[in-house]
């Protein structure tokens, strides 16, 4: 069902590009700011998880609200405003990948956290739109797995680039993940949703 549903599969590769570049940041991000920027251990842990997080909350009782009150009149809406989300949070992560000052760097952080929350506020209310109610658990399983086992290459391929190029190179790399799934999220929202959606909704 996820992957015979243009919508559902388009959601699904766009979680496991969000769970990536998320994966790829919680992992290396500490480190990025100890190296370079020489905080401690302790402050870089913090300094990388607080604001992104404390902004994703923000962000995610806004979306949710606008995403609930659109929706009601264009379903489709939900889809693409995750896209924008996606796409929102871009050139933040360019941001926190090449800025030298700190306070532009958490500026970033800041940023990142709240455009996500577009994204997550939809995930599951776009799944079960365009899947029926009786797969929904296995749907968004599928969708869960996929995202997290995709998402774990991350580590290991910020490492690489890591080794090859810096990590400040790496983590902007990122910022292309997002771009490519923001587009497709896009697409999907206008070519295929609508479409799935009043399938299943017998409209």
């Amino acid at each position: 069902m996820v992957f015979t549903t243009p919508t559902a599969l388009i959601l699904t590769l766009s979680f496991s590009g969000l769970i990536f570049v998320l994966t790829g940041y919680l992992t290396w991000m500490p480190t990025y700011l100890y190296e370079r920027f020489d905080m401690d251990l302790a402050a870089a842990g913090f300094h990388s998880m607080f604001y992104t997080h404390l902004f994703a909350f923000v962000g995610i009782l806004i979306a949710g609200r606008i995403s609930d009150r659109i929706a009601a009149k264009h379903p489709a809406s939900r889809m693409a405003m995750q896209g924008i989300g996606l796409l929102a949070a871009v050139p933040f992560i360019v941001m926190m990948g090449h800025s030298s000052t700190l306070w532009i760097i958490y500026l970033g952080f800041a940023g990142f956290g709240f455009a996500r929350a577009f994204f997550d506020a939809n995930t599951y209310t776009v799944l079960y739109d365009v899947v029926p109610e009786r797969y929904h658990s296995s749907a968004s399983g599928v969708m869960i797995m996929t995202g997290f086992a995709i998402g774990a290459l991350a580590p290991v391929i910020l490492g690489a680039v890591k080794e090859a190029a810096g990590l400040s190179s790496g983590i902007t790399m990122l910022a292309g993940v997002w771009l490519v799934c923001g587009v497709l999220m896009l697409a999907g929202s206008k070519r295929f949703y609508m479409k799935n959606y009043n399938r299943i909704n017998n409209v």
